[in-house]
């Protein structure tokens, strides 16, 4: 019994001395958030506890120091960071650096630091909340296969886009924090996230696994919320959280879920936008949402629930807002629905090749284009003043769609 407990003893001696001999470093990112003409969210990960902060350089050399501070504290004795600014210039170009220093005790009356890191100089722009131009790309779908997120955002010309949208499941459960890295964040990251941010619009996929309540933290937003709207030059985007697609109550949800009312919200949330001055003021409206605005399943199939509900509460809503374009997903068909002279106004786009509808679609409810996006398939949109160019493209890089918007 004696030589148990000194050999139990020794293996947990030499596991702490290993774990406090493994070197200190960033583990993921940097990836930048919300980014707009005025502010950006900077967010990253280290291997061990610490205190982190971000030193920013402006065009005339300044550098200065950006700390994750609520009620009065710096944010500490943590490895998942989360830093805003809001003091920053629009239009305007800046460098940017991770630092960090371990802690290795934490008392309430002593910290022991450990190793001090710091990263590589990165770049951002601001926007120019006055330009006539913006360039994005959409995709969705992606069920955690990075290879194929890689491949499709280089067809899309992902080096040129201002700003990428993930619409909607992009993994296929959360229930352990290395799955968004593994799945779609470091692929962002080694691509271009560093620079120029991604916006995530969840999916019922992101909605599934024990740390689904986490999901947020990863897309940080000054608003709480997944959904929300942000103008960038005469753009107006929208982005709504669709929820799950079966009804609460389904067996596999527990009693775990309240989407009907979340939508609900939602919905009342956008009457509002639509009647908003910034909205009324843009040229253009892009809706990015992961369910089309309307279902072929069957009436009584469970997963047309979360698609019945937009379609009810939403579309009329869709149908007076002057939307110009819908990306969403969740099908696994690619789809293009273009408005007729007499019944739409917009397009849409639903991305999936996989298997096919069931019914054909309803278009005379859909006053608008909607691009369903599919599994293999990413759309890019350039707007140049009065025009709008899109086109969706599939992994072989064949173009599925191409027109021109003007106005």
């Amino acid at each position: 019994m004696k030589k148990i407990r000194i050999f139990a003893l020794a293996s947990f001696l030499l596991t702490v001395s290993v774990a406090a001999a493994a070197p200190y470093g960033f583990s993921h990112g940097p990836y930048l958030q919300e980014l707009t003409p005025t502010g950006v969210t900077f967010v990253f990960t280290t291997s061990d506890k610490g205190f982190s902060w971000v030193e920013l350089r402006s065009p005339e050399g300044e550098i200065t120091r950006h700390y994750a501070v609520k009620d009065g504290l710096r944010d500490a004795y943590n490895t998942f960071c989360t830093i805003r600014t809001d003091s920053l210039r629009p239009a305007t170009a800046y460098d940017y650096r991770l630092c960090s220093k371990r802690i290795d005790d934490f008392q309430p009356y002593r910290v022991t630091f450990g190793d001090s890191i710091v990263s590589r100089w990165y770049a951002f722009r601001t926007p120019d909340p006055r330009s006539e131009e913006c360039s994005f790309v959409a995709l969705s779908d992606m069920h955690g296969d990075s290879a194929k997120l890689a491949r499709l955002l280089a067809l899309a010309g992902v080096e040129s886009a201002d700003r990428i949208f993930y619409v909607g499941d992009m993994m296929n459960y959360y229930d352990d924090e290395a799955v968004p890295f593994r799945g779609f964040i470091d692929k962002s990251v080694e691509l271009f996230a560093s620079e120029r941010p991604f916006v995530l619009v969840r999916g019922n996929h992101e909605t599934r696994g024990n740390k689904a309540r986490e999901y947020a933290r990863y897309a940080p937003s000054t608003n709480g919320t997944f959904y929300g709207a942000f103008r960038e030059g005469d753009v107006m985007f929208v982005v709504l959280d669709c929820g799950e697609d079966k009804p609460d109550d389904f067996p596999v949800y527990a009693g775990l879920n309240d989407f009907d009312s979340y939508r609900s919200e939602q919905a009342r949330w956008f009457a509002e936008l639509i009647r908003s001055k910034e909205y009324r003021t843009a040229r253009w409206h892009v809706v990015m949402n992961h369910f089309p605005p309307i279902s072929r399943m069957d009436p009584d199939h469970p997963e047309r629930h979360g698609v019945q509900q937009i379609t009810d509460e939403f579309l009329p809503l869709f149908n007076r807002a002057s939307i110009d374009l819908m990306v969403s997903g969740h099908t696994h068909r690619y789809e293009l629905i273009q408005p007729t002279e007499e019944k739409l106004r917009v397009p849409m786009i639903v991305d999936a090749p996989e298997k096919p509808f069931d019914a054909p679609p309803s278009a005379g409810d859909i006053l608008f284009p909607v691009i369903v996006n599919g599994t293999g398939t990413v759309v890019r949109v350039d707007v140049s003043g009065r025009t709008m160019r899109v086109r969706a493209l599939d992994l072989q890089g064949k173009t599925l769609a191409e027109f021109e918007l003007r106005k």
